[in-house]
């Protein structure tokens, strides 16, 4: 009796924590920060110009979503790195678990933000049609592609895990794999897409560094450990 009523306290705390919503405060002002830096450069640049506002618009929110992702991709490797199994103790795998989910959350409202305003852009000339089917953007037709695709690598990657958790019983992890892909993907095509590459290449490049790292070290570290337990079983 006494160790169900200590297992209920512990679901209590941390579904607590995990629904804590200073990750997500956190998050947010984050982004918030980053697209309003971005946008006062290119509106002190482009001498606030209300044509401009969408193309604008496009590139903070693109930027943040680079930024955003990498994040969302290096705390999901972390929570499966052999690694942090061995120091249990920090970061805990609820706290990482409800950082995930709001970058996630914090990640979609932004991919909203950037696909609408690039239809939006009379400039740039993707419309409607060219965010959503490949090639057909007037625009730089292969980087935006490449968007379009990672688009909807993001969107099954975002459903199927909502419907694991709703259903817990779709195997999710085979979709969920394909995060490495669509973050690639936004890499690339932040990277081909946008006109001021120049100046950020720094996030890019130190997005690219991290991300590679933990993936590396991930499957390096998992592969050593499958050939210890295979040696181990044979003796």
């Amino acid at each position: 009796m006494a160790t169900s009523t200590n297992d209920d306290q512990k679901n209590s705390l941390e579904e607590i924590e995990e629904d804590s919503p200073s990750i997500l405060f956190a998050v947010i002002v984050g982004s918030v920060s980053v697209v309003g830096g971005f946008e006062l450069v290119h509106w002190l640049g482009a001498k606030a110009k209300p044509t401009l506002a969408p193309w604008l618009i496009a590139r903070g929110t693109g930027l943040a979503l680079v930024i955003i992702t990498s994040l969302l991709v290096a705390v999901g490797l972390w929570m499966v790195h052999p690694k942090r199994n061995k120091r249990k103790s920090f970061p805990h795998i609820i706290t990482l678990n409800s950082a995930h989910k709001s970058l996630a959350g914090v990640g979609s409202v932004l991919l909203f933000l950037h696909v609408s305003s690039i239809i939006a852009d009379s400039f740039a000339k993707v419309g409607l049609l060219g965010a959503f089917v490949p090639l057909k953007s007037a625009y730089r037709p292969i980087p935006v592609a490449l968007g379009t695709v990672a688009l909807y690598l993001c969107l099954a990657v975002g459903f199927t895990a909502w419907l694991k958790v709703r259903t817990k019983l779709f195997n999710w992890k085979m979709v969920h794999r394909f995060a490495i892909a669509a973050y690639c993907l936004i890499l690339v095509h932040g990277i081909t897409a946008g006109s001021d590459t120049v100046l950020v290449s720094g996030i890019y490049v130190a997005s690219a560094i991290v991300i590679t790292i933990l993936a590396t070290t991930r499957y390096l570290f998992d592969h050593k450990e499958h050939q210890k337990q295979a040696a181990t079983a044979k003796n």
